[in-house]
């Protein structure tokens, strides 16, 4: 029984020096003089990256992550329905089909 006494005073003791320690850092911490607000540059959002995750296909877990600007999936977005556009139109196009 002795040892968890003695286990459960170090434990106390360093809860104390934690203690201790943010107490004489949060003063400094406080004292320090926060970055004033610059006028930035406007952002360019085209140029922001944004990642998105796709399923991969066979698969209902596996997911694949792709990041991209907003410009690229703009593009990638275009892309894909001329894509849709042709092929309807390729298929409608055909004999036979209503």
């Amino acid at each position: 029984m002795s040892t968890d006494r003695e286990g459960h005073v170090i434990m106390v003791r360093h809860c104390f020096a934690l203690l201790l320690a943010a107490a004489a850092v949060a003063p400094a911490a406080a004292q320090t003089p926060e970055a004033a607000p610059t006028a930035a540059a406007p952002v360019d959002k085209s140029k922001e990256i944004i990642c998105k995750r796709e399923k991969e296909t066979g698969s209902l877990v596996k997911a694949k992550r792709t990041c991209l600007t907003r410009q690229q999936w703009a593009y990638v977005q275009d892309t894909n329905q001329q894509f849709a556009r042709d092929l309807n139109n390729s298929t409608m196009s055909r004999p036979g089909s209503q």
